[in-house]
């Protein structure tokens, strides 16, 4: 019992070194200025990225729960080590694509398993309650982790652009000493056979016997879209309206820094103001941040971006906390994945569709369309909720 005391604090470390990503601040830059790539091509990358998640996404959560978290959080760290490793000897197109597949595969495999892993420890040591208050300290340490890279990122892609690539390599070694000290909660494990059987059983579970499980997760779906899709517009929005290249990693960071900051904060607002606020508060939030960088053509549209990653804060702990409230404790990596398989899915075929778009019609245009979408999926989700009982249940 005591060792699986130190599992939340080791999981913040964990989750501070895997969102310590110092080629994110400079990766579109250097897709454009080191490899020539267009921004159909950069989304195509990023699609197959998608690709390789949606794969791996729910098979690995599903192995998770029967082989155990803290294992295959081994394995995660292992794979992410040699997929950077690919990327910082990448020439061209090709091996960006295999190092994204690789990192995929590897992300995929975290993804589920270290909330799984917490949601877990905390409820077996009596203290499920402080889920929301923990899931807040892992996004504020991880953002404060990917914030703090950015910012040495730009002077590390200027010294030489493969410098940031070989630094997040060994991050994913030191990460996977990490992984190593973890501890195995006893909990009660799936049965090994009868895979399909109990793959069907979740997803009608999700599909028709939970409706606000099935709500919350189309909630937690829309609103991840909409902070996640300018994340991959943002450095190129900003250097088009003018700023210095040398600015970007101060920008990322500071983006981070809001997110962690209203990460530590979400589950105070949340008690304070009521969960269903909260929410609403989070969809006014997606209208003036898309607002402001489409109709803005100046660098004051980037502040807009800011409005954004707040939201992508806010909103994190107390909806996580719900869904984790409605997963079975057997499957629970599992159904964890299944939402990531439907985000990355729904990612990996409006990506394309948005990087067309930019390429033909700008930025500016485009950011209009896709606010605008993103609310309305953002408010079908919280109706769906809504006639669920979800809001009246968490507000009780």
């Amino acid at each position: 019992m005591p060792e699986l005391k130190r599992n939340p604090g080791l999981l913040c470390v964990f989750h501070a070194l895997q969102m310590s990503l110092f080629p994110m601040a400079i990766l579109t830059v250097f897709y454009r200025q080191d490899l020539g790539m267009s921004m159909t091509e950069i989304m195509l990358v990023q699609g197959g990225f998608g690709l390789a998640m949606v794969l791996f996404e729910f098979p690995s959560g599903y192995l998770a729960d029967r082989i155990g978290y803290r294992r295959t959080l081994v394995i995660a760290a292992i794979l992410n080590a040699i997929g950077w490793s690919i990327y910082a000897r990448a020439d061209g197109i090709g091996g960006v694509v295999l190092g994204e597949i690789v990192l995929g595969i590897g992300i995929s495999l975290v993804s589920g398993s270290d909330q799984a892993l917490l949601y877990e420890s905390l409820k077996e040591t009596g203290r499920e309650s402080d889920y929301s208050k923990w899931n807040g300290r892992m996004r504020f340490w991880g953002q404060l982790g990917e914030g703090s890279a950015a910012l040495v990122a730009g002077v590390m892609f200027a010294y030489w652009a493969r410098l940031p690539f070989v630094t997040e390599t060994v991050v994913w070694i030191v990460n996977l000493y990490v992984a190593w000290r973890l501890v195995e909660p006893a909990r009660h494990r799936p049965p090994t056979g009868g895979n399909w059987q109990q793959i069907r059983a979740m997803v009608r579970h999700v599909s028709t016997e939970s409706p606000r499980l099935r709500a919350v997760m189309l909630l937690t779906i829309a609103l991840g879209m909409s902070s996640f899709i300018p994340v991959w517009t943002i450095q190129l929005y900003a250097t088009d309206a003018g700023m210095d290249a040398g600015w970007l990693g101060v920008v990322w960071a500071v983006a981070n820094y809001s997110v962690a900051i209203s990460s530590l904060f979400a589950t105070r607002v949340s008690a304070r103001i009521g969960f269903l606020r909260l929410m609403v508060v989070c969809v006014v939030l997606i209208a003036i941040g898309y607002a402001g960088m489409g109709l803005s053509q100046s660098l004051w549209g980037v502040g807009f971006y800011l409005v954004l990653t707040t939201m992508r804060g806010l909103f994190s702990p107390p909806l996580g906390h719900e869904e984790q409230r409605l997963i079975p404790s057997t499957d629970r990596a599992g159904f964890l994945s299944l939402r990531s398989l439907i985000f990355r899915g729904t990612f990996l075929i409006i990506a394309p569709i948005i990087g067309l778009a930019m390429d033909k019609f700008g930025q500016h245009p485009v950011l209009l369309a896709v606010g605008a979408f993103m609310v309305f999926a953002c408010l079908a989700s919280m109706t769906s909720l809504s006639r669920a009982g979800g809001f009246d249940a968490r507000e009780e």
